[in-house]
């Protein structure tokens, strides 16, 4: 009987201690309201969006106890112009309105505004909106604007390596939106669980990502090719190629796919060595990559596209970084010129003696007959580039930015080797590649919500190639064979470009664009001095985009068009596109995108007559060189749910116009063969966080095919770049200040034709490499600092990559084969400091 009270006793203390939790406290003397709402939401874990300016101006006087959040706003509330609602747990807090009586037409509020770094000032691009329930993301310059019968917005703003930040803004004024940093450069992170865990995301199209790039240095490899790391490691884009300057998208050809940087086109460097990109990874902010179905917004491409943004520069304060390793040097300086500008400045250049002999090796054939030894040679390698940008905002949506890229490699190497005890090989080789890009803008964002701006961009490329080969008896000095090849290749294009858009209606926003864009491209040939490729094109197209971006809560559609003009051809080109997202579920989404592309620009394949290729850039004249034309239809149904996400992606791929230039000189024939080209395939991505750690895997399978008109045959062949599957597994551990980082590529290899006894065979060898790498991150003072060292290929193996292969007959009978050795067994270090 008495434990029969004593637990009845318990139970009240309880049921009243549970009655007494639920209580809400307030105790404020004169304090601002939104101070009020901030202690509320601390203290009671409530969430509480609110424009933290408007709500300051109202002091809150009151000691009182409420039984619930909503009736403890309510009473705060009831004397002022103010109003609540809740929207999925969230107490959203705004100006009431006096209600009118059925007005004829609702009105239509206009928001506009800007996202920025709020410790840089640095406008922030395709940041990532939810406004009022509906998606949008930001423009390139992280301007915004939204239109809807709605007078109070309620925004969720998301950018990765940022903070989300959750508030309301109302019409009017232009806003400035600050976003905090999770990482400031060298800092150590604030929340560990926000950096990694958001380095990449998938538009609300199919066939785009977005990547941030401030999580590349905690990737293996050099700092000073982060870029094309963090590309490497993404779903489509070919990895065992190992190709940083030229992107293979989803079976691109060479040359069909565009690298933008700031708005202008890089053609690249040749890059021998695969540790340095053609992108200096201090002067990025964002990368955009496009693998197909891209909008009309982006053209004269049929391949994939990454469009990458540069930084603007530190508004706040001046900054400089400087970068040491194995193979380069790099620096940074930025500063803030007068109150609303900025100035950016960087500059590699490599250290002598890049290659030791193991480097490149000069492999014999597979010939069992064969009496060739294998040797190598050390070649000399000398590369450096330099940024400048100049950026200028004002708060009134006014810019101006100007940015220019200039950059050179130079490489070379001698052979005189004894190939047996009767044959001997000289040869001379050396490559020069000259790049130069600049951009310049000038826009302004208006107040009924028209962003205008002027675009001025200029790139080219410079590439001088020769090579002198002879083959002779060493014990009578006479020459066997001999081989001479002079290559000047020059290309350049001008683009001018009107770009406007437009909020017109609720919900729905217009795109016209107006791009007057000029090319030339030389290429000359020469081999035993005589000249027997001797080309100059030069043509201008005119093209007009129309887009429309119209947004609701159970679709999005995009649809646009390109129409090209091109006079020298007497040609209009004619480019739809459709995109569609469309909400399956909270956690389920469904994207679809196609249409018609054209490429004015590209690249033409030469084989000479041992099947080794080169290629040159060539702009179309439809005689020799058509319009390469593509057609591009991709999906993706992406699911996430927490710190899960998974992704399929299925494409499909053709291309016509294909052109290949066959040259066999001792024979004294010539001749351009044309062809057409298709892939297809799908791609696999799961990727899972746990505390701040995240790991990823990915899986490509895909056919690239390809006819010409000199194949003996009606049936495709697979295309130099075919290759059928390739697995991806990384992992990012996260021990703040140290971050371990590993990562595993598995590629089924690529064709290589080799002639057996008067008999064509093909062949594959598969690729495999495991990097790894651990950073370190310090402070002393004002001095942030990171180091870090990293492996590459730490078994060892030895690829065959695409297009690597060179073969080279020594007499009648015999044949050696050249390959430039992939990234081999390749421990780096480096130190990085910020100032």
């Amino acid at each position: 009987m008495i434990n029969k009270h004593i637990s009845s006793f318990i139970l009240m203390l309880i049921f009243s201690g549970l009655i007494h939790a639920q209580k809400i406290g307030i105790d404020a003397l004169n304090t601002p309201l939104s101070d009020v709402l901030v202690e509320l939401r601390n203290k009671y874990d409530v969430s509480v969006s609110f424009n933290d300016e408007a709500l300051r101006k109202y002091p809150i006087t009151l000691k009182k106890e409420f039984n619930s959040v909503n009736e403890a706003i309510t009473f705060m509330l009831k004397d002022l112009p103010l109003t609540f609602s809740i929207s999925n747990n969230v107490f959203v807090i705004y100006k009431a309105e006096i209600e009118e009586p059925e007005p004829p037409k609702p009105k239509k509020y206009l928001v506009r505004g800007q996202i920025l770094d709020k410790n840089t000032l640095e406008p922030l691009p395709y940041t990532n909106m939810l406004i009022n329930k509906t998606g949008t993301i930001s423009d390139a310059n992280g301007f915004f604007s939204f239109q809807s019968t709605d007078s109070t917005y309620h925004i969720v703003f998301s950018q990765l390596g940022y903070f989300r930040k959750d508030t309301t803004i109302e019409p009017g004024k232009i806003h400035r939106i600050f976003l905090d940093p999770s990482i400031n450069e060298l800092q150590e992170i604030v929340v560990s669980d926000r950096l990694i865990e958001t380095f990449v995301y998938k538009e609300k199209q199919a066939g785009v990502i977005r990547l941030n790039h401030k999580i590349t240095r905690f990737l293996p490899g050099s700092s000073d090719n982060s870029v094309f790391n963090l590309l490497r490691l993404q779903p489509g884009i070919l990895a065992s190629a190992e190709s940083s300057d030229n992107l293979i998208i989803w079976g691109s050809y060479e040359g069909q796919s565009r690298i933008l940087m700031d708005g202008f086109l890089l053609f690249g460097l040749k890059n021998f060595n695969d540790n340095i990109s053609a992108v200096n990874p201090f002067v990025v902010k964002d990368i955009k990559v496009l693998k197909a179905g891209f909008e009309a917004t982006y053209g004269d491409c049929i391949g994939g596209i990454a469009d990458i943004s540069g930084k603007d520069g530190n508004k706040v304060k001046p900054g400089m970084q400087v970068s040491l390793n194995n193979y380069t040097i790099n620096a940074m300086v930025e500063t803030p010129v007068g109150e609303n500008a900025s100035l950016l400045m960087a500059f590699r250049h490599t250290f002598q003696d890049l290659y030791d002999e193991e480097e490149f090796d000069f492999l014999q054939g597979k010939n069992p007959s064969s009496t060739l030894e294998s040797f190598s040679v050390k070649p000399d390698y000398v590369f450096r580039d330099f940024n400048a940008k100049y950026s200028y905002s004002n708060p009134n949506g006014s810019y101006f930015k100007f940015s220019m890229l200039t950059g050179q490699d130079i490489f070379s190497y001698d052979i005189d080797e004894d190939l047996n005890t009767f044959l001997n090989l000289t040869r001379t080789t050396k490559e020069t590649n000259l790049q130069r890009g600049l951009s310049a803008y000038a826009g302004k964002v208006f107040s009924n919500g028209w962003h205008s701006k002027l675009k001025l961009a200029y790139s080219d490329l410079t590439k001088e190639y020769s090579y002198n080969q002879k083959v002779f008896n060493s014990n009578n000095n006479n020459f066997i064979r001999q081989k001479n090849l002079e290559s000047h290749n020059e290309t350049n294009e001008i683009a001018i470009a009107w770009e406007n858009e437009l909020t017109i209606f609720d919900r729905n926003k217009l795109s016209a664009n107006i791009q007057l864009v000029h090319n030339t491209s030389l290429w000359q040939e020469d081999t035993l001095n005589i000249r027997y490729i001797d080309q100059k094109i030069t043509g201008s197209h005119l093209a007009l985009i129309l887009q429309d971006e119209f947004s609701s809560d159970i679709i999005n559609i995009k649809p646009g068009v390109r129409l090209t003009y091109v006079p020298y051809l007497r040609k209009l080109l004619t480019e739809p596109r459709l995109a569609f997202n469309i909400p399956l579920h909270e956690l389920l989404e469904l994207n679809i995108s196609g249409g018609f592309y054209n490429q004015i620009l590209s690249k033409s394949s030469v084989e000479d007559e041992n099947g080794n290729f080169r290629y040159m850039w060539t702009l179309a004249n439809d005689s020799v060189y058509p319009i390469l034309k593509g057609e591009h239809l991709t999906a993706s149904l992406n699911f996430e749910k927490g710190n899960t996400q998974i992704s399929l992606a299925p494409y499909i791929k053709k291309s016509y116009g294909l052109t290949r230039y066959f040259t066999a000189p001792r024979q004294d024939f010539e001749t351009v063969s044309k062809g057409k080209g298709r892939s297809y395939g799908f791609d696999v991505y799961i990727k899972q966080n746990y505390k701040g750690h995240t790991a990823w895997v990915s899986y490509t399978l895909s056919r690239t095919e390809e006819h010409f008109e000199h194949f003996l045959t009606n049936e495709y062949s697979v295309a130099p770049q075919d290759q059928r599957h390739e697995i991806k597994l990384a992992t990012l551990l996260n021990f703040d200040p140290v971050y371990f980082s590993a990562n595993y590529v598995y590629g089924s290899g690529f064709p290589v034709y080799e002639i057996t006894n008067q008999e064509l065979t093909k062949t594959r060898t598969a690729y495999m490499r495991l990097d790894m790498a651990i950073v370190y991150k310090f402070h002393i003072k004002k001095l942030l600092g990171e180091t870090g060292i990293s492996v590459l290929n730490v078994f060892n193996r030895e690829n065959v990559l695409y297009n690597n292969l060179e073969r080279v007959p020594t007499n009648q009978s015999n044949t050696i084969q050249l390959y430039e050795e992939s990234v081999p067994f390749t421990p780096s270090i480096y130190l990085k400091l910020a100032f």
